[in-house]
């Protein structure tokens, strides 16, 4: 199971600068009002692999999955969950389908999940909420969410889920406004896997020295990360309560940055731009998870 992490409610300044074209402005107050839970290190690959039994015991997965190609839900909208024959970047998935079960690659087991869809992240949070009886918060028949309404989180039924954009940037900032996970100091190889500087995905918690301020690990590198919300700009600098993006645009948000060298790859806490379809999977994009009350 997922360690998790406690953030306490409060309000913050999201984002940065003062433009509203800029890539991460303008500044705005957020008030995060519910305590929440947020995964202590992106999902492993050993955990993710776990998931996959346990949703193939349940009769919940389709796909090409035996010829280790993809895995996709059978309940519901099928969509692609993880490309198992993914291998961009001379870095091959390391899940597989052996014997009758899904295995982590032997070395790999606690590297971040990687080659797995935004619908592959909400599955994994879906079957996490079943198997601990908790609420599903994911409606299958159409990927959406029951905890949003009107553009704002809705609280009442505990369960597991991706964490907002603005849940996400609190955990990362939490309580000083910090423009990295760590601080305000600059990158440094020993405080992320970040841009190619150690060439491949690392298990997770490897970099102790980036851990934020509430000693969540890896916000910074390794892998980006999934999250809820579709990617729109900010608009305003108007205040908002619990907010959440999940009516206007076309892709999905991803933050934090991670270990493949491309032109789009920042670990600003605040940064907002690196964005995809639901459907893509690369081998640095992941996600960690959010338990709501």
């Amino acid at each position: 199971m997922p360690t998790m992490v406690s953030v306490p409610a409060g309000t913050f300044t999201m984002g940065f600068g003062e433009s509203d074209t800029a890539p991460m402005g303008p500044a705005h107050s957020v008030t995060l009002t519910r305590d929440y839970a947020i995964g202590k290190h992106e999902v492993t690959c050993g955990q993710y692999a776990d998931m996959l039994n346990y949703a193939l015991n349940q009769g919940a997965l389709a796909g090409d999955y035996a010829g280790n190609v993809t895995v996709m839900n059978a309940e519901g909208n099928s969509q692609e969950l993880v490309r198992l024959n993914g291998a961009f970047a001379d870095q091959p998935c390391p899940v597989r389908y052996r014997g009758g079960l899904f295995v982590a690659d032997a070395g790999k087991e606690d590297w971040p999940m990687m080659y797995v869809t935004w619908y592959g992240a909400v599955f994994y949070t879906v079957m996490l909420s079943r198997s601990e009886g908790l609420s599903e918060l994911y409606d299958l028949t159409d990927w959406s969410p029951r905890f949003i309404e009107n553009d704002t989180v809705q609280f009442g039924s505990p369960g597991y889920r991706l964490p907002t954009e603005a849940e996400w940037e609190y955990a990362a900032r939490y309580n000083d406004g910090r423009f990295y996970p760590w601080g305000n100091e600059d990158w440094t190889e020993s405080r992320a896997n970040y841009n190619g500087s150690v060439g491949a995905p690392s298990p997770v918690g490897s970099f102790p020295d980036g851990d934020s301020s509430l000693g969540i690990q890896d916000l910074a590198g390794n892998v980006s990360e999934w999250v809820q919300d579709f990617y729109a700009p900010y608009g305003s600098a108007g205040a908002r309560t619990d907010p959440v993006n999940n009516t206007s645009g076309t892709y999905r948000q991803r933050r934090g940055g991670g270990w493949l060298p491309y032109a789009n790859n920042f670990v600003y806490t605040t940064y907002h731009t690196d964005t995809n379809y639901a459907y893509v999977y690369y081998p640095d994009l992941g996600f960690r998870v959010v338990r709501a009350p």
